[in-house]
């Protein structure tokens, strides 16, 4: 398992919404939603959230409100399998302003560069990919497909010109002479200092139903034994559950790993191991390794790679950062059942 930063698994499950949507799997929906003790909403393009200087539409809050609710809706049952609805609304709407966050924050940079949705390429690209999918389905099996997943036709637009604007915006950064560093010479550089790291780690994952303390005493063990003078790649065998780590381990920059993985890497010296150290998914125990500079010179292009997505995700993040979410008052007293 590659332990991706928190900002990085949110823009994924966002993602993964939008590829869904560049797929053809969203759309039209019937909406008749209602204010509490209010009359009905007139149409979707009336403003839900407040995005920093932008305004959010009602069709892409309950977008992203309804999938994330079906995503997270099996975290929030209690013993005797009811829905523990306000818990859920709750953690619903939190991920809902992260999202939306995220899509302002990737078209408020792009316009700090001069760079819109409404740019003439990133329109005609967005209509052409539209219409790609519509031939593919025909127009009865496009509507269903987007009825299925809470999606309108307009938010599909929308996501897809996000989409065509991070595009058109990474392309832009990483040009030579852009803001984020492309030369080979400096990039291998880069590499070679300690702003990357190389690690293996021992994961013990956190399993839904799993005792976390359980857990937490077996990374300690772990701990023990390595102490004790048992073979880092010996007890990866015996009790990691990290299966896709390459053999020569991870080579990470900042920003790609969960916080707390990363700030434990980058503590260590070369040949040093963490104690247990917990994050939302599991214990990792961690060795830092030297770097080789034979794989860095063989994967130029794969940490090129990484190097250019983690500044480019990072800058969106910290724009992102500056941008306050709030839900319109009328959003903010529809009840859970109401939001449909």
């Amino acid at each position: 398992m590659l332990n991706l930063s928190q900002r990085n698994k949110k823009l994924l499950a966002a993602a993964a919404l939008v590829l869904v949507a560049a797929l053809g799997v969203f759309a039209v929906t019937r909406y008749v939603g209602k204010q509490r003790d209010a009359a009905y909403l007139e149409s979707y393009g009336q403003t839900a959230l407040y995005v920093g200087s932008y305004t959010a539409n009602y069709e892409l809050y309950r977008y992203f409100y309804l999938n994330y609710k079906d995503e997270l809706a099996a975290d929030y049952k209690n013993a005797d399998g009811k829905t523990e609805t306000a818990a859920l609304d709750r953690a619903v709407r939190e991920r809902v302003a992260e999202a939306v966050r995220g899509l302002y924050g990737t078209l408020a940079l792009a316009a700090d560069y001069g760079i819109t949705e409404n740019d003439g390429d990133v329109k005609a690209s967005a209509v052409e990919y539209i219409d790609a999918v519509k031939e593919y389905y025909g127009a009865s099996g496009y509507a269903a497909e987007l009825a299925d997943n809470y999606m309108t036709e307009t938010v599909f637009d929308f996501l897809i010109r996000v989409d065509g604007v991070e595009d058109k915006l990474f392309a832009a950064l990483t040009a030579e002479g852009g803001v984020i560093e492309s030369g080979e010479e400096a990039l291998l550089e880069i590499f070679r200092s300690d702003e990357f790291v190389r690690v293996k780690q021992i994961y013990i994952e956190n399993d839904k139903g799993e005792d976390v303390e359980n857990n937490r005493r077996i990374a300690e063990e772990v701990v023990a034994e390595y102490r004790g003078g048992v073979d880092f790649d010996t007890l990866i065998g015996r009790y990691s559950e990290d299966f896709a780590m390459p053999s020569e381990g991870y080579y990470f920059t900042h920003g790609e790993m969960i916080d707390e993985f990363e700030s434990a890497a980058f503590a260590l010296a070369d040949g040093e191991v963490s104690g247990a150290v917990e994050s939302a998914d599991g214990f990792h125990i961690i060795l830092r390794l030297p770097k080789e500079d034979d794989y860095i010179t063989s994967h130029f292009e794969e940490l090129k790679s990484q190097y250019r997505n983690a500044r480019f995700y990072a800058m969106i993040d910290a724009r992102a950062d500056k941008l306050s979410v709030s839900e319109a008052d009328y959003v903010r007293l529809l009840k859970a059942e109401e939001i449909r």
